[in-house]
């Protein structure tokens, strides 16, 4: 049986794999976890947690995160069903506005990924440190595509922009 590949995905594995030849630490792999609706590229395995969190509407929702570990280096999607999407432009600010009240914001980027439910807090965005605290470098980036809201994190103590290069454009989203 053949699979059809798409022309970005096979620019992503190629890029990955080329990362992979620069960067021996990082072990890109595809991923697609269970009822996120998204398949992309982590730099090593990633371990799934669940939490229940208050909704908008003060049901219990639960988000839930892949993450993983490489090269110095911590990698996550986090992702919500709100099962409303009329609640998902509020969550995807709040998703940003949260990072913006641990870190000290830095430069702002549009995210261009085919799929995305088009809402005004989707883009990804530097933040580091505050002064006096430990030394971190972030890389954040948040859409949405249905009742779905999505995080990307990159966390390190200094850039490594061709793994978050990797990481963001490998990202496709699949049916809710």
């Amino acid at each position: 049986m053949t699979v059809p590949i798409s022309i970005p995905r096979i620019a992503a594995l190629l890029l990955a794999g080329w990362m992979a030849g620069c960067s021996p630490a990082l072990d890109w792999r595809e991923v697609a976890p269970e009822g996120a609706g998204v398949k992309l590229m982590f730099p090593c395995k990633p371990e799934r947690e669940s939490r229940a969190q208050p909704g908008p509407s003060g049901r219990p929702m639960e988000v839930q995160t892949a993450s993983c570990k490489a090269k110095g280096g911590q990698y996550s999607l986090t992702w919500v069903d709100l099962g409303d999407a009329t609640q998902v432009p509020a969550a995807a600010q709040r998703m940003r506005d949260r990072m913006a009240q641990l870190l000290t914001p830095g430069e702002a980027a549009p995210l261009n990924l085919r799929g995305l439910t088009p809402v005004l807090a989707t883009g990804q965005q530097r933040f580091s440190a505050r002064p006096g605290g430990p030394v971190q470098q972030v890389r954040q980036a948040v859409f949405a595509r249905g009742t779905h809201v999505y995080q990307l994190l990159q966390q390190t103590s200094k850039p490594d922009e061709e793994a978050w290069d990797v990481f963001v454009s490998s990202v496709v989203l699949g049916p809710q």
